[in-house]
C-alpha cells in the first residue's frame, strides 16, 4: 500500500509529520513525500520515505505558475499510483482533490485553516469557496483544525458535513516538549514567537513592551523570535520593526532556530494576541506542552487553548488596552499563581492536544486500528 503526503515544503513535513510518517510505516504503509526540495528534504528521506520533488509556491497567484504545478503534480501521482493521498495546506488540498476527479486514490485533506483569501468576502473568497466544493466534494475525510473552520466549509458546502472530522491542530508531541523545570521568580519573561506576520498580533505586543518597560524597567523583559517571510513586503517590514526595538532595549530578538524548547522553557509567559486565519497556532501548542502561562486572543484556533484564568488569559481581538491589561495580570500575579496556570497548561496538552490523538485519527481514517495506545481523536 502506497500513501503519498503532499505538503508545500519539505520543513513542514519534517516538523510536524515525523511521527506520523513513522506510525504509517510501522503499519505496512510505503510513504512518498511530494514536496519542494528544501534544506529539511535530506532530514525527510532519512525517515525511509521516498521523496519525489515537486514546485509548489504558496504564495504565487500567476495562472501560468499555478498550472505547472497542477500539471505537475497530475504527472506525480499518475506516475505513483498511490492508494491514499494525506494532503496539508490550502494549494495541496485542492489541486490534490483536483487530481482526484481524473485519478483512482483516496484522499485525506487537512485544512490547516483557511487562509487569507477568507478573511473577508468578496470575489475571492467566492472564488476559493467554488475551488474547495469542486476539488473535495468526493474527498473521503477533510480533517478541521478548529470548529469554526468546520462549520464554515460546511454551511458553505465547500464539504460533506459526512467526511469533516475535528482533530487538534497538528498535535504536539509531549515527549520532547516537557513542562520546565525553571523556577518563576519576581523578574517576568514575556515571549513571542512564531512566523512573522502582522496578522499575529506582533505590534501589539512591542507597543506592550515599550509601555511596561518604560514603567518597570528591568523587572520585565520581552522575547521575541520567529522566521520573516522575504516574499512579503510585511514581514520585511515587521522584521525591521522588531530590530528597531531590539535597539531601543523594549524587546530582545532572538534568530530564528530549529530548536525552540530551550527558548521557550526558560519563559514565564507565552503571548499570541493573533487575528490570523489559520488552524491552531503550533506556537500555543509547544506552550501548551511546555506548562506556560498563555495570553492569546479570543480568536478561532487561539480560544481552544485557553480556558480563561485557569491557564492563562483570553484577550480581545486587536485591543491594545486588553493585551496590555492581560500582561499586567501576569506580572501581578504570584509565583505559585503562574506554576498553578502552568500545570494546568500542560494538562491541557495532555488531554486535547497529545499527537496521538492525530496519528490516530489518521489510522483510524485508512482502516487500521494503529499500534499508538491513546484515545480517538
Amino acid at each position: 500500500m502506497r500513501a503519498v503526503i503532499l505538503y508545500n515544503t519539505s520543513w513542514y513535513v519534517f516538523l510536524l509529520r515525523r511521527n506520523l510518517i513513522k506510525a504509517l510505516i510501522e503499519e505496512g504503509w510505503r510513504i512518498t513525500v511530494v514536496a519542494p526540495i528544501d534544506r529539511y528534504t535530506d532530514r525527510v528521506r532519512r525517515l525511509g520515505v521516498e521523496f519525489y520533488p515537486l514546485s509548489i509556491d504558496g504564495m504565487s497567484t500567476n495562472i501560468g505558475t499555478e498550472v505547472r504545478t497542477f500539471v505537475g503534480l497530475y504527472h506525480a501521482l499518475r506516475v505513483l499510483r498511490p492508494d491514499v493521498v494525506l494532503s496539508f495546506t490550502i494549494k495541496c488540498n485542492l489541486y490534490a482533490g483536483l487530481c482526484r476527479r481524473l485519478l483512482p486514490f483516496r484522499q485525506i485533506a487537512n485544512v490547516s485553516g483557511l487562509g487569507e483569501g477568507f478573511e473577508r468576502s468578496g470575489a475571492l473568497c467566492s472564488a476559493l469557496s467554488t475551488l474547495y466544493a469542486i476539488a473535495l466534494k468526493r474527498t473521503d475525510h477533510v480533517f478541521f483544525q478548529n470548529p469554526d473552520d468546520l462549520r464554515t466549509c460546511v454551511r458553505r458546502r465547500m464539504v460533506r458535513p459526512q467526511s469533516a472530522r475535528l482533530v487538534p491542530g497538528s498535535g504536539v508531541d509531549l515527549s520532547v516538549f516537557l513542562a520546565s523545570t525553571r523556577r518563576i521568580s519576581t523578574h517576568r519573561t514575556f515571549l513571542m514567537f512564531g512566523r512573522l506576520l502582522p496578522k499575529k498580533g506582533f505590534y501589539l505586543y512591542l507597543k506592550v513592551a515599550s509601555s511596561l518597560r518604560s514603567r518597570l524597567g528591568d523587572k520585565v523583559c520581552f522575547l521575541v523570535m520567529g522566521n520573516h517571510d522575504p516574499q512579503r513586503p510585511e514581514s520585511i517590514e515587521l522584521l525591521a520593526a522588531i530590530r528597531h526595538a531590539h535597539n531601543l532595549g523594549d524587546v530582545t530578538y532572538l534568530e530564528p532556530r530549529d530548536d525552540v524548547l530551550p527558548v521557550l522553557q526558560n519563559a514565564d509567559v507565552v503571548v499570541l494576541p493573533s487575528t490570523y486565519n489559520e488552524g491552531i497556532p503550533r506556537s500555543l501548542l509547544e506552550a501548551l506542552a511546555c506548562g506556560k502561562p498563555i495570553i492569546t486572543t479570543n480568536w478561532k484556533g487561539c480560544r481552544e487553548v485557553v480556558e480563561d484564568s485557569r491557564n492563562g488569559y483570553l484577550v480581545k481581538p486587536d485591543d491594545l488596552p486588553s493585551l496590555e491589561s492581560a500582561m499586567e495580570r501576569m506580572l501581578q500575579c504570584s509565583t505559585e499563581q503562574l506554576a498553578a496556570m502552568g500545570s494546568a497548561s500542560r494538562r491541557l496538552a495532555e488531554e486535547r492536544f497529545d499527537e496521538r490523538l492525530v496519528i490516530n485519527a489518521y489510522l483510524a481514517s485508512l482502516g487500521r486500528r494503529g499500534k499508538t495506545s491513546c484515545s480517538s481523536a
